[in-house]
């Protein structure tokens, strides 16, 4: 009998244990649940939410008023067209993103002319090339990736293989005041600062250093052909994979900035459009590689001019696309990255949030900009990432964002 009870006391004790861990373990669950609900009701929330939220009906300090109720009902939600020209990249998971983006982008050009090899074995070639522009973002993602090895370090050795025929090409690289020079364009006769009342840049570098850029880590740096005859003029040699590539990155800070200035235009982004039109697609280079995909990106210096709107920056975008869009095959447009945490930096996930929206909007509502652009949106990705800084990522996701457009190579 003594054994008896003192068995059933230790067995009501194990389960009251266990019971009290089983508890345990559902109150940690419901925390978990509420916990992971608040960030993603965060991440998900409606642009427009966000703004109204943090202003209500009055201005910001910074300058930005709060939107319309229109404008709010366009970017709050995506539209059904949206999944078939934008995804969401994840450094994890780029799926989605690979399928989209084969569907889009034009293929490269295959030579009319085939390539000689080992005697008369004849090996047909594509040929494409890439150009990104953007700020020290871009940048990152061009020389923390595999991008600057695919675009230029391969090519230039591929032309002393002839792989590109009898091409002369050259490595282009600039730093932060040579941006003139690099691109072989002649300075304005006087220098213009920019426009407070178009909202240009740049804002504090580039104002009192004129032909400089603002950002000190956005050195331009490319590879340039000047001429690629037939690729049978060549060695003969047989390019690697059967396909060549080149490109490279150029500064482009802001949607508009006078950073660039000629006798011909004042803007960077319209000398940089006539430098690709006239340069990098002349008849004989349209011929063997048609026009470079370009990816494109701004935002976080466009947000430091003075009493910048949503409005003043959807139209700068606008005057970017429509400036870049005769240069290039196709258009895509790389979201802002962003943070969630507090900070007196104005780069913030609302801010961000709303003008990526905002560029989505303005793009489906231009049919001929719709129909040669992508959108890759990051920005979720970016909130629960690591960060090298407030504005930019690690090491790890720019190598994987370039590892997702190599894929495309």
């Amino acid at each position: 009998m003594a054994r008896d009870r003192v068995r059933v006391n230790k067995t009501r004790k194990l389960e009251k244990s266990l019971e009290k861990k089983r508890l345990g373990m559902i109150a940690r669950y419901i925390a978990c649940g509420i916990a992971i609900g608040i960030v993603l009701n965060n991440v998900s929330t409606p642009p427009g939410k966000f703004y109204e939220s943090e202003v209500g009906n009055s201005e910001r300090s910074n300058g930005f008023p709060s939107l319309s109720k229109e404008v709010h009902a366009d970017i709050a939600e995506a539209s059904p067209l949206s999944d078939v020209w934008s995804c969401s990249w994840f450094p994890n998971d780029h799926l989605k993103c690979i399928e989209l983006l084969y569907n889009r982008l034009p293929s490269a050009a295959t030579n009319k002319e085939r390539m000689i090899g080992g005697g008369n074995v004849q090996h047909q070639i594509n040929s494409q090339r890439w150009l990104f522009f953007g700020d020290s973002t871009m940048k990152r993602l061009f020389d923390l990736s595999e991008l600057k090895k695919v675009l230029i370090e391969d090519p230039l050795k591929e032309v002393g293989r002839k792989c590109l025929g009898d091409a002369k090409c050259e490595e282009h690289a600039a730093d932060r005041c040579d941006l003139n020079i690099n691109f072989g364009l002649p300075f304005a006769e006087q220098w213009v600062p920019p426009d407070p009342n178009s909202f240009e840049g740049p804002k504090k570098y580039g104002v009192e250093h004129p032909y400089c850029t603002d950002c000190s880590g956005c050195q331009t740096h490319f590879m340039e052909c000047s001429y690629l005859f037939d690729p049978r003029g060549g060695s003969g040699s047989v390019c690697k994979n059967n396909k060549r590539r080149y490109g490279g990155y150029i500064t482009m800070e802001f949607a508009r900035d006078k950073e660039i200035q000629t006798p011909q235009f004042s803007t960077t982004q319209e000398n940089v459009g006539h430098y690709i039109s006239t340069i990098w697609n002349t008849p004989d280079l349209l011929g063997e590689w048609g026009k470079p995909i370009c990816v494109l990106g701004t935002g976080n210096h466009d947000i430091l001019l003075d009493a910048i709107t949503t409005k003043d920056f959807i139209q700068n975008v606008f005057f970017l696309l429509k400036t870049m869009q005769q240069s290039c095959s196709h258009m895509v447009w790389l979201g802002n990255t962003c943070n969630g945490r507090e900070s007196e930096y104005p780069q913030t996930m609302k801010q961000m949030k709303v003008w990526d929206r905002a560029v989505m909007e303005l793009i489906e509502s231009n049919p001929d900009l719709l129909n040669m652009m992508t959108y890759l949106d990051v920005l979720d990705a970016s909130l629960t990432f690591p960060h090298a800084d407030f504005i930019h990522m690690d090491d790890h996701w720019y190598n994987e964002l370039g590892k997702f457009f190599i894929s495309f190579m």
